[in-house]
Order: structure tokens, then C-alpha cells, then sequence
């Protein structure tokens, strides 16, 4: 984008004092490989340079934009981590129940959205092979 017209370039009313937004018309949305088309809602995350996250609905995700500074992210993170957030098994099938309740295994990773811009999904590929590159310097150093 030039100067010019990222200087003409309108905020979005949400950004306006908002010392957390970033932009994020091309950032990097994962989600839990779990994550099924037919789940009400689908939560996505977004990781900035700067350690800040965004989390939104992959299945909505005009509804806003939630952002986290790295201080609030750990501390959401050891919350879930904790079960602070599980959701109460009468809302769950027998499936997430179990899962929830750690008593399957089950492999877990973070995948793309599908809804990422090209742009985005170029910026993953290189994270990607940027953190191969970090893994192999690694693994010739042991």
C-alpha cells in the first residue's frame, strides 16, 4: 500500500484509543485442528510481532475482534490450561466430553483458516519454513 492512500486510510471506530488493535486485514488466523465446519463457533487466533493476539469467530468473524496483550494472552492461556474455561459437560457431546476431560488422546495442532487472505497464507508459509530453518540449525548443533 503507498503513503498516500495509507494516509487516507480510515480506522475502523474499534482502533480509535484503543492502544491494543492491530490490523488485521492480512494477519495469520489459526484455529485447532478439532475445529469442525459444524461447530456453532470456531475461535481463531492471530499472532502480531510484537507478541500481541487476536481471537474472533472463524465462523462469523464480522461479529469484532478481541486483543490480547502478551501479558493477558499467558494469562488466558494458563486459565484454559487450568480448565477456568471448560464448558459445562451438559453442553457437550459424549466425544467433547471425554476430550475435554483429557480421557482420549487425541492429536491436536494449529491449523490456517481457511478464511486467510493470500497474503496471510504466504506469511504463514514462511513462518513455516523459517521455524524448519530454526529446527534443522537445532538439530546440527546436538
Amino acid at each position: 500500500m503507498s503513503e498516500r492512500s495509507e494516509a487516507k486510510r480510515e480506522l475502523p471506530p474499534e482502533a480509535m484509543g484503543n492502544e491494543k488493535w492491530h490490523d488485521t486485514t492480512h494477519a495469520v488466523w489459526m484455529r485447532s485442528s478439532l475445529s469442525k465446519d459444524d461447530s456453532e463457533a470456531v475461535v481463531e487466533v492471530a499472532r502480531f510481532d510484537d507478541d500481541f493476539r487476536a481471537v474472533r469467530d472463524g465462523k462469523a468473524p464480522e461479529k469484532g475482534t478481541l486483543f490480547f496483550t502478551p501479558a493477558e494472552w499467558e494469562a488466558f492461556v494458563l486459565g484454559a490450561r487450568d480448565g477456568e474455561f471448560d464448558i459445562p459437560e451438559e453442553y457437550l457431546t459424549e466425544e467433547e466430553r471425554r476430550i475435554q476431560n483429557r480421557e482420549v488422546e487425541v492429536d491436536v495442532a494449529w491449523v490456517p483458516s481457511p478464511l486467510n487472505t493470500p497474503e496471510a497464507m504466504e506469511e504463514y508459509h514462511r513462518r513455516q519454513r523459517e521455524e524448519a530453518e530454526q529446527e534443522q540449525g537445532q538439530d546440527a548443533r546436538s
